[in-house]
């Protein structure tokens, strides 16, 4: 009698298979999103240069007096000005008054100049958190970018540190 298995064992025998089937798929899944991560992160390591960054393009004065000049201006999605900005939108447009064109997507913008360590940083510089696509500011020096946030906010200044910068590029 005590040596059949009963309907409740066998239940929690496929119950205990199945679990672990499961957190070996998971198991497999994590393998893969981290491989995934490793290799996109590898495409985003800044890189390394054998002497000094260049010198910032001439107009980054006047890139970075036509951010100072938006201030204020509310964000908006796709915004280019003038009356609203979105992130790149902001860059874009302060470049372009710089003299440059940059594209309108944060992530492009990265990838068009060379990059420069946060310790070597110009006023002019776009500056990025970890992942490019998401965000870019300007650098306006003493540690401070300008940038357009989010809906709801405003064309503002900020610590590179608040916004988690670890990025930058520098337009030439």
């Amino acid at each position: 009698m005590g040596s059949e298995p009963g309907i409740g064992d066998i239940a929690s025998n496929r119950d205990h298979a199945r679990a672990r089937r499961w957190w070996r798929a998971r198991s497999r899944l994590a393998v893969v999103v981290v491989g995934v991560g490793l290799a996109a992160s590898a495409c985003l390591t800044p890189v390394a240069s054998s002497g000094p960054p260049p010198p910032p393009a001439g107009g980054a004065a006047v890139a970075v007096a036509y951010a100072e000049a938006q201030l204020g201006a509310p964000y908006c999605s796709g915004g280019t000005g003038p009356t609203c900005f979105d992130c790149s939108g902001l860059t874009m447009r302060a470049w372009r008054a710089g003299g440059l064109v940059l594209p309108h997507f944060s992530g492009a913008q990265y990838a068009m100049f060379p990059r420069v360590a946060l310790s070597q940083l110009r006023p002019g510089d776009l500056v990025f958190p970890s992942d490019p696509n998401q965000h870019v500011g300007i650098y306006i020096g003493s540690g401070l970018l300008i940038h357009a946030t989010k809906p709801g906010d405003v064309v503002r200044v900020a610590p590179l540190s608040i916004i988690g910068i670890t990025l930058a590029v520098r337009p030439t």
